[in-house]
């Protein structure tokens, strides 16, 4: 039996992944595959399903959709004083018997594959390394064979993404422009020698899968590259799921950007529901046109990235693991306040004036008379 642990990372489609194994769920299991559940509310639907009493929606709850990241949570939550489960996980029992759940399903069922996906775990090795072996104790502990699978995004991508991660969880981070506080080289986002070296130490018999992400865009996204490289023959016509997590424009970012600096939370949360849709159709620059770092954050980085991406390249068994490694280095052509100035050029300023938080009007408005780039 052979368990592949996709830990992420972080903005390289995971969560559509997540979604297309869970919907895909009693389909795979039949075929041999299990995607476990591990909490009652997932054990219901796996209940339901070999029943034949349930028809799965396009979408599950998050507890089923992304099971894996909530006993991720949780196992941190529990051995970490600073984590907390995010609210939006609810209901979760302890992570020992999250894990005994995991187990219990693989004793039972005895699959040919067991099939984690979890971007969370990529936090394990820079914060909790013992839940590495934890997990490999006590929910793997009847795996024959382990595959440790990461897709990584070249840095300065990643850290972008990234960046628009946070200002969409309500966040106003430093900019990425400034060298010293908009940059932690000691993230999981830049440090991924960081992130893998733990499992290795802690799984030394685990095999090892890296994928740059341009290979998995180039597959036709995270479940096509998966499918194709995962070394398990899946079943034929598995249902498809809608793109999540889709990025938005620079622009739209650095404005809600702007919000969580400027407006109450409720204000800039009720102008981040409305925004993206707003906006879908105007002319606006994309990721690959707009520079959020700066030559001075670009040259720091690459700088510092030289020595994991030899290692990185090593552990891969490829000349050089990006190939396009010296593009971090060069500045896309608009400038971030610049692609802000065009998406103000654009936007009316009436479209917010009956909102339920008056503020988010007067914000709009005072943005588009008086910021310049």
């Amino acid at each position: 039996m052979r368990a592949i642990c996709h830990i992420g990372h972080h903005k390289t489609g995971t969560t559509s992944l997540q979604a297309f194994l869970s919907c895909n769920s009693p389909s795979l299991l039949k075929a041999g595959i299990l995607y476990p559940w591990v909490e009652s509310q997932g054990a219901a639907f796996a209940v339901a399903s070999a029943a034949g009493r349930l028809d799965p929606p396009e979408v599950l709850p998050i507890n089923i959709r992304e099971a894996h990241n909530a006993l991720a949570f949780r196992m941190l939550a529990d051995s970490v004083e600073s984590w907390k489960v995010p609210p939006y996980h609810t209901d979760l029992p302890h992570s020992r018997q999250m894990l005994l759940a995991l187990n219990n399903q693989i004793e039972a069922i005895r699959p040919d594959h067991v099939v984690l996906c979890s971007e969370v775990m990529s936090q394990f090795g820079k914060v909790a390394k013992g839940q590495i072996s934890r997990l490999r104790g006590i929910g793997l502990v009847g795996a024959d064979e382990i595959t440790i699978w990461c897709t990584l995004r070249r840095p300065d991508e990643q850290l972008v993404s990234w960046h628009g991660q946070q200002i969409r969880f309500g966040q106003a981070p430093a900019p990425l422009s400034d060298s010293e506080n908009g940059l932690n080289l000691n993230w999981l986002h830049f440090d991924y020698r960081g992130v893998l070296e733990p499992w290795l130490d802690e799984i030394p018999e685990a095999k090892i899968v890296l994928r740059p992400y341009a290979e998995t865009l180039a597959e036709g996204g995270s479940v096509k590259d998966f499918l194709k490289h995962a070394g398990i023959q899946f079943p034929k016509q598995l249902r498809p799921v809608p793109r999540m997590n889709v990025s938005l424009k620079p622009a739209v970012l650095t404005l809600m950007r702007e919000a969580n600096l400027t407006l109450s939370r409720p204000a800039a949360r009720e102008l981040a529901q409305v925004l993206p849709s707003l906006t879908e159709r105007y002319s606006l620059a994309g990721s690959s046109e707009v520079e959020l770092l700066g030559q001075r954050s670009r040259d720091r980085l690459l700088k510092s990235f030289l020595p994991i991406h030899d290692w990185l390249s090593e552990m891969s068994g490829r000349q050089a693991f990006f190939t396009d490694l010296d593009e971090m280095s060069r500045c896309r052509p608009i400038p971030e306040r610049e692609a802000l100035r065009q998406l103000l050029d654009q936007i009316s300023p009436d479209l917010f004036t009956h909102m339920e938080h008056a503020e988010v009007g007067e914000f709009i408005a005072g943005l588009c008379s008086t910021f310049r780039p």
